[in-house]
């Protein structure tokens, strides 16, 4: 049964990689706010007036799909508790609270509880992403000098 699964799963990834690539270029090619999609299935076909955003949004989830994970589409207005901003972040419910009390993540207080945009996790995220990508460069060049 798990080899079945596991053929799925290469399967799709496999799907969700060409089908993203496509739609890349698609999207490369032409700088139209509005897209037709026909949608088609054993069930007949369905054509869909999607905007752009819409799209992008699709190609980034396929990406997720193509790399063998499961991707999730919520707000960007969604606000995290400070146990769910310690998961995104992959650290410690206690540093994460550090984070916010040092100032390096805006929050607001719901009562006791202290709440985080999304968007400003991610952007949180982004730029520690880089600025450890940064810090692995100088270390590398350091040790080839």
């Amino acid at each position: 049964m798990a080899i079945a699964s596991e053929k799925v799963k290469r399967d799709r990834a496999r799907a969700a990689r060409a089908s993203e690539s496509e739609l890349e270029q698609l999207l490369a090619g032409s700088s139209a706010d509005e897209w037709t999609v026909v949608v088609s299935s054993g069930d007949g076909e369905r054509v869909l007036d999607l905007p752009r955003p819409a799209l992008e949004r699709l190609a980034e989830v396929l990406d997720a799909l193509g790399q063998g994970r499961e991707p999730s589409v919520v707000p960007m207005e969604t606000e995290l508790s400070t146990g769910e901003l310690a998961g995104l972040l992959g650290v410690s419910r206690q540093y994460a609270v550090r984070l916010l009390d040092e100032g390096r993540l805006p929050f607001r207080r719901v009562g006791n509880r202290r709440r985080v945009g999304l968007a400003d996790a991610l952007a949180y995220l982004r730029c520690d992403d880089k600025r450890r990508q940064e810090g692995l460069r100088d270390l590398a060049t350091s040790l080839i000098s």
